[in-house]
């Protein structure tokens, strides 16, 4: 396995595992916005499969796709999963749907901040896209917080 040489590389591989998990997003929410009782949650997860379906394209354009499957996305995917399966459905299941979607956000944020450093100085043009899907991503969490404090009332 050749090991990345350059910061435009390491641009590239950043932008690549945010598209993977931002597709893995897309096909993973449907079955947890079923899985969930509340409406709003179920509102906030569509929102938050839109918002992944709009940055997977926006990476698409900047010519993301083709990378390895993203590890870190597809494990919180499974957690949320498995919570689907373990808790009584209502406000437990709910709240437990919450946490496991804000730390996909946690984890894209973190994902996206690496990749805009990276954009600052390697590729300026991408600083704008990149801009826009981590304030769609801090925009999803914002709405999961909001929720998980009316769901643990």
């Amino acid at each position: 396995m050749a090991k990345t040489a350059s910061m435009a590389a390491l641009l590239h591989v950043a932008l690549q595992d945010l598209h993977a998990g931002k597709a893995l997003l897309v096909g993973r929410l449907p079955a947890l916005a079923e899985a969930a009782s509340d409406a709003g949650l179920r509102a906030a997860i569509a929102a938050m499969r839109e918002h992944a379906a709009a940055a997977r394209d926006r990476l698409a354009a900047l010519n993301a796709q083709g990378g390895p499957p993203s590890l870190w996305m597809a494990g919180i995917a499974d957690d949320a999963d498995r919570d689907a399966g373990s808790h009584l459905p209502g406000r437990i299941l709910d709240t437990a749907l919450v946490g496991a979607l804000r730390k996909a956000c946690a984890a894209e944020i973190v994902s996206l901040d690496t990749a805009l450093a990276l954009a600052v100085a390697q590729a300026p043009g991408m600083v704008a896209p990149l801009d826009a899907i981590r304030t769609d991503t801090v925009a999803d969490d914002r709405a999961l917080h909001d929720l998980l404090g009316r769901l643990t009332l």
